[in-house]
């Protein structure tokens, strides 16, 4: 489920609640925005949100995506973003996985995350920054969405571990979303500036 809410905000006066509850069958549980054609290759973008955890979430060792990058044609995941225990992480058939920063303290705060792409065959990128501190890097490497031209960025709430499993944690869940924005510059993607 998707809803516009009045509270909590990062600014302004609404935000996006991406909302799943587990009902013991098979399929993917996941709520989404999605935005397409939102890079080619050969382009260099940055992608900023603000998220947040409800204090009362429990940290779990299964899966809960809040954003990924598909290749559009052919279609399919690639690069997915998600809290894990006490930590964001990425992973996917991109070829990069990596802890990006613990978040034990941060439930029930906005936690900024921009996350540049650069696509290209030898000198591309792939940064991450959460709360204004770069976290992980990747530069003149390799980072091109498989043999599609271009992604879609989504972003909401994928309950991976649900497929297959229940519940590690609480059986429903909600992380909510706000200032999301693609930009050629980390200054002007981090929602801290605008």
């Amino acid at each position: 489920m998707l809803r516009t809410v009045t509270s909590p905000v990062f600014k302004g006066t609404t935000a996006i609640e991406a909302r799943q509850t587990y009902v013991n069958e098979g399929g993917g549980y996941h709520s989404e925005t999605v935005q397409h054609r939102t890079q080619a290759v050969g382009q260099d973008r940055y992608y900023g949100q603000a998220i947040y955890l409800p204090p009362t979430w429990q940290f779990h060792n299964q899966n809960v995506t809040f954003q990924q990058w598909s290749p559009e044609d052919p279609e399919g995941p690639w690069e997915l973003m998600f809290v894990q225990n006490d930590e964001i992480r990425i992973g996917g058939s991109g070829g990069f996985s990596a802890t990006l920063g613990k978040i034990t303290n941060l439930r029930g705060t906005w936690i900024r995350i921009v996350t540049r792409l650069k696509f290209h065959a030898t000198d591309g990128a792939f940064e991450v920054w959460i709360n204004g501190q770069k976290t992980w890097s990747r530069t003149g490497v390799t980072v091109l969405p498989k043999t599609s031209q271009t992604i879609r960025w989504s972003s909401g709430i994928y309950c991976t571990g649900w497929r297959e499993g229940t519940p590690s944690g609480q059986s429903v869940l909600s992380v909510y979303h706000d200032h999301a924005r693609i930009a050629s510059s980390y200054a002007l993607a981090e929602p801290a500036n605008w």
